[in-house]
């Protein structure tokens, strides 16, 4: 069942239940209510009888004032006067008021009124007996119609407001109904959904919270289309890089190989045996040439190094690797002992760290110093990346390499900082300690 039914459900109930108390509470003071009418007009019948016998046996015409007495409860709503002689025959009766509308038997017989005359000795010497008989009819008619009109009236202020609750329920979880819509759309990648910012205070939290967590989606998603366009166009850099590499440098040397043996050939052939030595050589000269790039090609091609080769190891090739590209350069490395303090979940982060820190401060600054420390503070680990260098003028926006390092830092659970000053710029890298990290 819905919120709303559930509630409208529970509304009922409880109407229900004070219709039902009511209606109890009510019965039960009706019942009283006639029991005390119908006694008081029996009290007052009887004492007007017994006033009016008292001067009937002094009277010239007894039969007429009998008769006359009968005739004062004509149109009694209360009580019925009824004379019957000795034998029982009837002698006079009086005629009450009925009423238009009756209750019904079922109502009158549940109030159960005491319906027994009140027999009253007739002082005529001929044993008359007046009886004064109970006719609650009328009242239990006034008192049916009072009921069923209260009983109307709270039935239709029941399905007034039930009605109304129906209608403001559905008014405040249109919103609820809209968000669901919204989180099922976002479930399925529509992370362009808004929720319009209405309702109840209680339901604007929610949909600001949600406006924020679909923008929130909205920018991770283009950051992540981001970076896999990023991804595919490093690949096919690195593709091309590695086919220049293997057409420029491996591509003469086999040709170089495949003329020295064809030498060689030549020269056994034509008996210049002293001249097959040198040919040898530079076969072994070109085929090792081959082996170092190769090595390096591998080296390359390899995810990370600082998992098998140690951190201090891996960020050692680094510089080496770049320190070979510019040896004009100087770089500089402090590591404390990284491998000691360092643990293995944070080793590649760091490497990455170095790796892109270094290529950045050669791709945009025109750089003459560059160092690199790892070390063990107080409050956890520090990485710093700090070149000497101008920094150059930006010709784009800035590219996704800063965005991967800092989500990589945040994801680690670190802080992430760029400091640029005129004369150069630092990464700086800061993480938990080591025991908080695993604790974490």
């Amino acid at each position: 069942m819905s919120l709303r039914g559930r509630v409208i459900a529970l509304v009922g109930l409880v109407l229900l239940v004070s219709l039902a108390t009511y209606i109890v509470v009510a019965w039960d003071g009706a019942r009283n209510d006639l029991a005390e009418e119908l006694a008081a007009a029996r009290k007052v019948g009887a004492q007007t009888a017994r006033s009016a016998f008292e001067d009937l046996p002094r009277s010239d015409h007894p039969l007429r004032d009998l008769r006359q007495l009968v005739a004062t409860f004509d149109g009694n709503r209360h009580l019925r006067a009824v004379v019957r002689d000795g034998a029982g025959r009837l002698r006079f009766a009086s005629a009450v008021v009925m009423p238009v509308a009756p209750a019904p038997s079922w109502f009158s017989t549940s109030l159960a009124p005491d319906r027994k005359p009140t027999i009253i000795a007739v002082p005529d010497g001929r044993g008359d007996a007046l009886s004064l008989w109970p006719e609650p009819a009328s009242d239990i008619a006034a008192l049916w119609k009072a009921s069923s009109s209260a009983v109307g009236l709270f039935a239709g202020a029941a399905a007034i407001a039930l009605a109304l609750i129906h209608w403001v329920i559905g008014r405040a979880l249109t919103p609820l109904a809209a968000l669901s819509r919204g989180l099922g759309t976002i479930g399925a990648g529509g992370h362009g959904e808004r929720v319009r910012e209405e309702g109840p205070p209680e339901l604007l939290g929610l949909q600001r919270g949600f406006n924020a967590m679909a923008e929130r989606l909205a920018e991770i998603d283009a950051r992540n289309r981001a970076l896999e366009a990023q991804l595919l166009t490093i690949q096919d850099e690195e593709r091309a890089e590695i086919a220049r590499d293997l057409h420029d440098e491996i591509g003469p040397h086999l040709f170089a190989v495949a003329l020295d043996a064809e030498m060689i050939g030549r020269s056994l052939g034509e008996g210049q045996a002293c001249l097959i030595p040198e040919q040898v050589r530079s076969i072994q000269s070109a085929v090792s040439y081959m082996q170092r790039q190769v090595r390096e090609l591998i080296a390359r091609l390899r995810p990370t190094r600082a998992a098998e080769l140690g951190l201090e190891a891996a960020l050692g090739d680094v510089l080496a690797f770049w320190q070979s590209r510019q040896p004009e350069l100087m770089f500089d490395l402090a590591l404390d002992g990284a491998d000691a303090f360092v643990p293995d979940p944070l080793r590649d982060v760091i490497y990455r760290i170095v790796q892109e820190g270094v290529a950045n401060a050669l791709k945009h600054a025109d750089t003459s110093r560059i160092s690199v420390a790892v070390t063990q503070t107080s409050a956890g680990i520090e990485v710093k990346v700090a070149n000497v260098g101008a920094t150059r003028p930006a010709t784009q926006a800035a590219g996704l390499g800063l965005a991967s390092m800092r989500e990589r830092v945040q994801a680690a659970g670190g802080i992430l900082r760029i400091q640029r000053e005129s004369a150069g710029w630092t990464v700086l890298a800061r993480f938990a300690r080591a025991s908080e990290m695993v604790a974490a």
